[in-house]
C-alpha cells in the first residue's frame, strides 16, 4: 500500500526538500527584517546565477545527451534571446509580465518533477498519477496567484491603470470560484489515490510530504506576508538550491555509468571534488556581474520611474506603491529574463519517462 522512495536518501531528502523551504522562509524574513530591496539582487547573484550554471551544465556536460537532445539546443536560445531583446525594445512592461509568467510555470514544473521522481524511486503510482499531480500543482498555484494578496494587489493595480473594470465584488467572486475549484479536485484527487490503492498500486507517503513543504514556502510568502522581497529570496533560495543538489547527484550516478564518456561534468562532479562544482557555478555568477554592469539591481533600472505608474486606488483601500516595491519587481523581472533559456532546456531534460536519463536518477 505505502511505499517509501527518495530522491537521495532519508537524511539528504530531510534536509534538501524537507527543511530546506522553512530555512529558506527564516532567511527571507530576517533579510527583510534588517536589509534593503538589495537583498533580492543578492540572492540572484549568489544562488540564482550558479543554479543556472548547474542547468547549463546539465545540458551541456555529457556529450551523449547532447547528441540525443539535437538541434533544440541551439535553435531554442536563439529564438529566446532574439525575442526577448525584440519584447524589452517594444513593450517592456509586457514582456516582464510574460517572463514572470513562465518563471511561474517553470517553479511549478520543477516541483512537480520532483515529486515524480519520488514516485519513480518508491515504484509506485499508475500511469495516470503524473496527470493528477501536474492538475494539483497548477491548481494550488493559482489558487494562490488569484486569491493571495501578494500577487492580486499587483494585478489590480495594473487592470486600475489601464482603465479596467474591476471592484472588490469581482475579486471576491474570482477568489471564492477559486476556492471552490480547488476544493472539488482535491476531492477528486483523493479519489484518485483510493483507485490507485484498490488496483494494487502503491503510494509514496514522502511525496506528498515534499509536496505540502513547497506549497507551505508559497502560501506563507504570498499570504501571510505579501512581500515580494520576502517570496523572492524564500523562492530563489528554495527553488536554486533543489535543482543544484540534483543537478550534482545526478550527474555523479549519470557519469559514473561506464557507457558514458568522458566529459567536463563528470569531472566537476567526482567524489572529493564538489569545491570544484561550487567554485564553478560562483565564477559564472562573477562573470555575469561583470557583463551586465556589475550591479544586478541597477541593469537597466537604476534611473527609471517604474513605481510612479502605480497609483492609490481609494476605492479599494490601495496606497501608492512604494519606490521600495518597485524595486523588487523589476529585479524579480531582470533575474528571471535571464534564467529564459534555463527554464526552456528544463522543459525537455528532466523528463522521468524518458528511459535514457533513468540511469541518473536511480
Amino acid at each position: 500500500m505505502f511505499r517509501r522512495g527518495y530522491i537521495l536518501s532519508w537524511r539528504e531528502d530531510l534536509l534538501w526538500f524537507w527543511l530546506l523551504p522553512f530555512l529558506a522562509v527564516g532567511v527571507a524574513l530576517l533579510c527583510q527584517q534588517y536589509l534593503s530591496a538589495i537583498a533580492l539582487a543578492a540572492v540572484g547573484v549568489w544562488v540564482t546565477l550558479p543554479h543556472q550554471f548547474a542547468s547549463w551544465l546539465r545540458t551541456w556536460g555529457i556529450a551523449d545527451e547532447r547528441r540525443m537532445w539535437g538541434d533544440r539546443l541551439y535553435w531554442g536560445p536563439l529564438l529566446i534571446f532574439g525575442g526577448s531583446l525584440l519584447g524589452y525594445g517594444v513593450a517592456p512592461i509586457s514582456t516582464a509580465l510574460l517572463v514572470i509568467l513562465w518563471d511561474h510555470q517553470h517553479s511549478i514544473m520543477q516541483q512537480h518533477g520532483f515529486a515524480r521522481i519520488y514516485d519513480f524511486r518508491g515504484g509506485t503510482g499508475i500511469p495516470s498519477t503524473g496527470w493528477f499531480d501536474l492538475v494539483l500543482g497548477w491548481l494550488l498555484f493559482s489558487h494562490m496567484l488569484l486569491t493571495s494578496p501578494m500577487f492580486v494587489f499587483p494585478l489590480v493595480r495594473e487592470l486600475y491603470r489601464l482603465r479596467l473594470p474591476v471592484s472588490a465584488g469581482l475579486v471576491e467572486g474570482v477568489a471564492a470560484v477559486s476556492f471552490w475549484l480547488l476544493v472539488g479536485y482535491l476531492v477528486v484527487y483523493a479519489g484518485h489515490v483510493i483507485w490507485t490503492l484498490r488496483r494494487g498500486g502503491s503510494v509514496n507517503p514522502l511525496k506528498y510530504v515534499f509536496i505540502a513543504t513547497s506549497y507551505f514556502l508559497w502560501y506563507f510568502c504570498a499570504w501571510h506576508t505579501a512581500s515580494v522581497l520576502v517570496w523572492g529570496i524564500a523562492h530563489r533560495i528554495m527553488h536554486g538550491v533543489q535543482y543544484m543538489v540534483m543537478v550534482f547527484w545526478y550527474l555523479r550516478r549519470q557519469t559514473a555509468s561506464e557507457r558514458v564518456s568522458w566529459s567536463v561534468a563528470g569531472l566537476l562532479v567526482r567524489r572529493g571534488w564538489m569545491w570544484m562544482f561550487l567554485l564553478s557555478g560562483v565564477v559564472y555568477s562573477g562573470l555575469v556581474q561583470l557583463l551586465t554592469g556589475g550591479q544586478l539591481g541597477a541593469f537597466l533600472f537604476g534611473w527609471a520611474r517604474f513605481p510612479t505608474l502605480y497609483e492609490a486606488i481609494p476605492v479599494l483601500g490601495l496606497g501608492a506603491m512604494t519606490a521600495d516595491e518597485g524595486y523588487a519587481f523589476v529585479t524579480l523581472a531582470l533575474l528571471n529574463t535571464l534564467g529564459m533559456t534555463h527554464y526552456y532546456f528544463d522543459s525537455f531534460i528532466w523528463k522521468v519517462r524518458d528511459r535514457r536519463i533513468h540511469g541518473g536518477l536511480s
